[in-house]
């Protein structure tokens, strides 16, 4: 009887623990692929990511990213790498759902043919993250990153789906006025 009851108390404290907020302290690796809009460029790179975000304290959290891509164009191997740096502060607006902003440092290199061009700025992010499921997280955020060649504005959204509060898998997708790219992950909370 004492296992039972055992049992039935640690099925309910892990049924409630996955079914919390979206979490903040992950590692994620993802497989990105990224399209140009420009139409006189044939140029889709696709490659890896590596993310991850900390929270030091209960709502001001680390994040950075960086992502490897490459494509040929003309027989040239063209590589496009893209570095995010940023500190943020999240807002609980419920135990399910919560609000974010970012400012980041960006960095973005194209490079091929021993030549490079690299260009660096900052970004601007706001957005939301909610468990609309026990095992589902949804989320989108609208960035704005300012370079040395200019400004861009773009739309992300995703979704991860939870195995258990630990693994999950997930695609995203972000678009902007210069490139689209389509994202699949599988992301490790800590």
């Amino acid at each position: 009887m004492k296992k039972l009851i055992l049992a039935a108390a640690l099925s309910a404290v892990s049924a409630a623990s996955f079914a919390a907020a979206p979490a903040w302290d992950f590692v994620q690796a993802s497989y990105v692929m990224t399209d140009f809009d420009d139409a006189d460029l044939n140029y889709e790179p696709d490659g890896f990511a590596i993310s991850a975000s900390k929270l030091v304290t209960d709502d001001v959290f680390v994040t950075g990213s960086y992502s490897m891509q490459n494509d040929d164009i003309f027989g040239t191997e063209i590589d496009f790498d893209r570095l995010s740096l940023g500190l943020g502060y999240r807002y609980a607006l419920s135990n399910k759902t919560d609000l974010y902003g970012i400012v980041s440092y960006e960095d973005v290199e194209i490079s091929g043919s021993g030549e490079s061009e690299s260009e660096d700025g900052y970004g601007l992010t706001a957005g939301a993250r909610s468990m609309v499921m026990d095992n589902i997280e949804l989320r989108g955020a609208v960035k704005y990153i300012d370079t040395d060649s200019g400004s861009d504005t773009s739309l992300l959204i995703g979704g991860d789906y939870f195995f258990s509060p630990a693994f999950a898998v997930g695609v995203s997708y972000e678009t902007s006025d210069d490139l689209s790219t389509f994202g699949m992950n599988a992301r490790y909370n800590f």
